[in-house]
């Protein structure tokens, strides 16, 4: 007997939260070409593409969806996603707030608008959406930090459930918006900066931390470097796993995972772009201090402050000045080999500047 559309659209969720995404999608277009009125399973479709990095057929599945069923405030939210990535901002906001209309208790739309007006330099903006997701959503640390960022207050570093559920989230597309529509050379950067004090060493071992998809370990395969990752979102975890570049990943905080390492047992610590989630450097870098062998590198990046220490910016990133780097340094014994100033990321009309970093291991016991 010939599977219904109900048959076919239970094997698309199963293949889904499997995610087995050519298997889905195959289940979810025999489901909807017995049942082509079926809005859940065009909402569905939409999903999967969005997995497979097909944003014109997810906007295409999600405008079908919603022709069936207009108060679907989900795929509201998801086809705002969509137009985003593809660099349709006025019709991304314009589906953001319709998603809020639908379901006010909805939290994805509050922060997606919030933060696609804060690319665009709408703070005022930013901080509306992100209270009125708090106020709906009280204690929630992703829109109590956002709130605190768009407010100008400071904080020592960003909750760690505000981490993993930014990361969860963009897991899917991260490479494809950060590398190719934002510009994103810095694991390639800081390689470049810790490969030839590696070289040196027979049988380097290092550990990326924050190693997200795996882009520093891209960039360091074929060096013969043992590497070690860490990163607190499970789901880049998956992804930097299937590069098969790593002896080891794991779900950790990064202090956490530094502490587990044996004294002088690593020969590079590589953190990119994961000190913006970090106000006070001070326990990463008294813990990276003393996992490094003599001579070992500690190679890194942050976004640039000019003046003080560190500081919570609108974006709900954290920039830290070179004098706080060097403070920091000096108090562990690293001792600084280079510091130079970099664009990090394509942000709205211009560049986020920032910091590439490259500190060597005490040579002794402190």
């Amino acid at each position: 007997m010939e599977p219904s559309a109900a048959d076919w659209l239970a094997r698309g969720d199963a293949h889904y939260d499997a995610q087995r995404w050519n298997e889905a999608g195959e289940a979810l277009e025999r489901a909807l070409a017995a049942s082509p009125g079926t809005a859940r399973a065009w909402y569905r479709l939409g999903n999967v593409r969005e997995e497979q990095g097909r944003d014109e057929d997810a906007v295409a599945c999600f405008q079908k969806a919603l022709a069936l069923d207009p108060a679907h405030a989900q795929a509201w939210n998801n086809l705002g996603g969509a137009h985003q990535r593809l660099g349709r901002l006025d019709p991304a906001a314009d589906a953001f707030r319709r998603a809020i209309a639908a379901d006010p208790m909805l939290p994805q739309p509050y922060l997606n608008l919030g933060r696609l007006h804060g690319t665009r330099g709408e703070h005022a903006a930013a901080a509306a959406c992100f209270e009125s997701g708090l106020a709906r959503h009280p204690g929630d640390p992703t829109f109590a930090h956002l709130v605190a960022a768009a407010r100008g207050e400071n904080s020592a570093r960003a909750p760690a459930g505000y981490v993993t559920h930014l990361f969860d989230g963009l897991a899917a597309g991260f490479e494809k918006h950060l590398v190719q529509d934002l510009g994103y050379k810095v694991p390639e950067a800081l390689a470049a900066l810790a490969l030839p004090a590696l070289r040196e060493v027979p049988h380097p071992r290092a550990l990326d931390l924050g190693c997200g998809t795996g882009l520093v370990g891209a960039a360091l395969a074929g060096a013969g470097i043992e590497l070690l990752g860490v990163d607190l979102s499970e789901r880049m975890l998956e992804i930097a796993r299937a590069r098969g570049v790593y002896a080891r990943l794991e779900k950790a905080e990064i202090v956490e995972a530094l502490a587990r390492e044996r004294e002088r047992s690593l020969d590079a610590v590589f953190s990119a772009d994961v000190f913006i989630y970090i106000g006070d450097l001070s326990a990463v870098f008294a813990a990276a201090a003393r996992v490094l062998k003599p001579g070992g590198v500690f190679a890194f990046s942050v976004e640039g402050l000019e003046g003080g220490r560190y500081r919570l910016q609108p974006s709900g990133r954290y920039a830290q000045s070179p004098a706080y780097l060097r403070e920091l340094a000096a108090a562990c014994g690293l001792v600084e080999r280079r510091l130079e100033r970099t664009p990090i990321r394509r942000e709205g009309r211009g560049y986020a500047e920032g910091w590439l970093a490259l500190f060597a291991g005490p040579s002794r016991t402190r």
